[in-house]
């Protein structure tokens, strides 16, 4: 039997908390062999885009793969996860909310692993449909001071610091521009659909934690060169899909700011293999793209999830 879910059945069954344990365990796994991740690839078409992703928990006997189109600037998500031993079909899954959980609790745990302990100032820039659940996981894994939000039309920008203040119980205010957002904060999300640099270096306080989460382009750059070079510590989620998603860094490479031998990843930052930080004064730079093998995770902990709950349709296959 095959199980359906719909996004409203993820979003009934899968909680933040739940998707941080299942990020932060996958990542563990992984960096001790016991995963594999597929790098995303891209088919162009004169309509739009189809991207296949994936990965296989070896130490669950899982395969999964993730697909999604962009057309016209819609995106539609799903997952199927497999029986590694038997070539099961156990779970297709529409991925839209668990995309948006997943995302938010991989910054979670590089946070996690990656910033200084104590309560945080934290900068986000973007506002759109991924910058809620940045949050969210952020709150999981520091305590928050306050949050400065930015995005270019003042309007949303305002809207989402009534609404995040009002859901989250934290001071939100909102910045009147992206330097505004990244100062004097400990933690900067970015999470905007930009292709020039939001973020610059000497905006940056000493022991600050920048996650880039937006673009996975080489066109586009989300921190600018002095960032990468005040940086003791540069972080992404595979090296592989940074050579070809991360524009940021792979403009550094080609100019010979940073080598890509000084890019570790976060999976052997949470198996314990590489440290987060050298010092409290150290400013880190990590780059999540997102990874298939963080999809197949998710979509194992929604069908979990799901069955416990009596949710979702099961079908013969």
């Amino acid at each position: 039997m095959t199980l359906f879910l719909k996004d409203e059945d993820v979003a009934q069954c899968v909680t933040m908390d739940a998707m941080l344990e299942a990020i932060e365990s996958m990542q563990h796994q992984y960096g001790d062999g016991q995963a594999h991740n597929m790098t995303r690839r891209k088919i162009i078409a004169e309509g739009g885009m189809l991207s296949v992703m994936g990965g296989g928990l070896f130490h669950q006997g899982l395969l999964g793969v993730k697909t999604y189109t962009v057309v016209k600037g819609a995106y539609s998500f799903q997952v199927s996860l497999y029986d590694a031993n038997t070539g099961e079909l156990l779970l297709y899954t529409q991925a839209n909310r668990l995309g948006q959980l997943r995302t938010g609790a991989t910054t979670g745990v590089a946070v996690k692993y990656l910033a200084n302990p104590g309560d945080a100032t934290v900068g986000i820039i973007g506002t759109g449909g991924q910058a809620a659940t940045q949050l969210e996981a952020v709150s999981k894994v520091r305590g928050i001071n306050k949050i400065k939000a930015f995005s270019r039309t003042q309007d949303r920008r305002e809207e989402f610091a009534r609404r995040i203040t009002d859901t989250m119980g934290v001071e939100v205010s909102a910045a009147a521009s992206n330097e505004d957002a990244v100062r004097d904060c400990d933690i900067v999300l970015c999470i905007a659909a930009n292709m020039e640099p939001v973020v610059e270096g000497t905006w940056l306080k000493d022991g600050s934690t920048v996650i880039g989460a937006g673009p996975t382009t080489w066109r586009a750059r989300e921190v600018d060169e002095e960032t990468l070079k005040r940086a003791g510590k540069l972080i992404v989620d595979s090296t592989e899909q940074a050579a070809i998603e991360a524009g940021d860094l792979c403009s550094a490479v080609d100019k010979g700011i940073i080598q890509w031998s000084k890019v570790h990843e976060l999976r052997h930052v949470v198996s314990g293999a590489v440290t987060g930080r050298d010092d409290q004064g150290q400013i880190v730079y990590a780059k999540i793209m997102g990874t298939g093998v963080a999809d197949v995770a998710a979509a194992k902990l929604a069908y979990d999830s799901a069955k416990a709950q009596g949710l979702g349709t099961e079908m013969d296959w």
